[in-house]
């Protein structure tokens, strides 16, 4: 089965950055041409600071440019769940970030007038099972009362044709600040923002050992070069290798998978999805969806082969489960099918901070980096420029490998088996 990434095929051009040769100096060396290393980039040369962005592959090559393009509110999880473990305060400084992020990328791409498709249309949160909905009335409640925030509307079960033309679900949470976005051209224009601001971007430039000389000296070698710089910065999310051990064994990569038809009539989209809205729905093993700006659906859930014949299998299931939510859909061609990892630390946020080696991070989005890693990469720099300690709710002062990382693939495979019975029987 042929994989190929409809993000990648209806991309805006594509420019070649150079592969790293010889021995270049910059004040900071960034390792991932992603969300996170290119706003990180992006900030510290707004402060004209000179820096290096290093790529394994090409910008956008990993979970940037292969995500649903769900630009969302909140963390994975609901607030009253982080209220109870990091208290009120802390709790409604993580939501304010999570807003501000939204704002930050709507604010960049207008700036830099970024051609991604970027709409805040909001998002649609579908309710799998009547006792979901219950919970998302809840939580619209909390929300209110709590945290001062009423953009959060319900949809019953009997309403939910103004949203979406579909059997599966109970009706839904709308809530008016998400967006979404053509996340690899989003990605390939801050990109192109880095270099106008004379930043530096190499791909095909693995970063193979980061070696510090001094508090405020690190080489980091390629197969080909090295970069000499006085800070780095590790973004590569849940796609780390092994140059650094202990990021490795902070993040769990688990993969997902996606599917998008042909090009649609635009009645029949909007049939569909009414509103445009950036769609999820609150099955353990969720499946998320939206409408693209050429008229296709776009329909992702969990995905982990472990075969040729699994991951045919894996993609049928996908394709099933879409006809489920939309059976209108069953005579529409499934053009384009991918795949990439999502990043979860052991406490299901996000980690940004800074390692006794001088070593900057940020990873683990869970699903919300699409909004989450812009805004961390921002905290990075400004941290960078300003020389003093990361000042965040999200910040960890010390990181702590998960136990039985080795063993993370059997432990994700269990999971998933456990989130299916949830499903069944929730």
């Amino acid at each position: 089965m042929l994989l190929h990434s409809m993000w990648e095929r209806t991309a805006n051009k594509r420019p070649s950055y150079p592969r790293l040769t010889g021995d270049h100096h910059c004040d900071i060396v960034v390792i991932g041409a992603g969300f996170t290393g290119l706003s990180t980039a992006y900030h510290l040369q707004q402060h004209h600071m000179n820096t290096i962005v290093l790529e394994h592959d090409r910008v956008g090559s990993g979970a940037s440019g292969r995500n649903g393009g769900e630009v969302l509110t909140g963390y994975l999880g609901n607030m009253e769940d982080y209220v109870e473990t990091k208290g009120l305060p802390v709790a409604q400084e993580m939501w304010q970030l999570s807003l501000d992020a939204i704002d930050l990328i709507e604010h960049i791409i207008t700036k830099n007038n970024i051609h991604c498709d970027f709409t805040r249309s909001g998002h649609f949160h579908a309710a799998y099972k009547k006792s979901h909905l219950n919970e998302m009335k809840k939580n619209q409640a909390f929300m209110a009362r709590h945290f001062d925030y009423h953009p959060i509307k319900i949809v019953e079960k009997k309403d939910l044709p103004t949203e979406l033309n579909t059997p599966f679900y109970h009706g839904g949470a709308i809530d008016e600040k998400s967006a979404h976005f053509h996340p690899l051209n989003y990605t390939l224009g801050l990109a192109e923002a880095v270099t106008k601001l004379r930043g530096n971007i190499f791909e095909e430039s693995s970063a193979l050992k980061i070696k510090w000389k001094s508090t405020n000296k690190v080489i980091v070698s390629t197969s080909n070069g090295r970069v000499i710089a006085k800070k780095v910065v590790m973004a590569t999310n849940a796609y780390a290798g092994d140059i650094h051990k202990r990021i490795k064994k902070s993040i769990v990569p688990v993969e997902s998978i996606m599917i998008s038809t042909e090009p649609l009539t635009e009645k029949m989209m909007t049939d569909i999805i009414k509103k445009d809205r950036a769609v999820f729905d609150s099955k353990h093993l969720l499946y998320y969806f939206r409408r693209t700006a050429d008229h296709r659906l776009a329909f992702g859930g969990s995905g982990r082969a472990s075969s040729k014949r699994d991951l045919k299998r894996i993609y049928q299931n996908l394709h099933k489960g879409m006809l489920k939510v939309f059976p209108q859909l069953h005579e529409a061609k499934i053009e384009y099918r991918w795949g990439g990892k999502v990043g979860f630390t052991k406490t299901f946020l996000p980690y940004v901070g800074q390692l006794k080696d001088g070593t900057y991070f940020a990873f683990g989005y869970g699903g919300h980096g699409a909004a989450m890693a812009t805004m961390l990469g921002k905290v990075i720099a400004d941290a960078i420029f300003t020389e003093t300690d990361i000042n965040n709710p999200l910040k960890i002062k010390k990181l702590k490998p998960i136990a039985f990382h080795s063993q993370h693939a059997k432990g994700v495979g269990i999971m998933k088996l456990y989130k299916q019975f949830q499903d069944f029987i929730s």
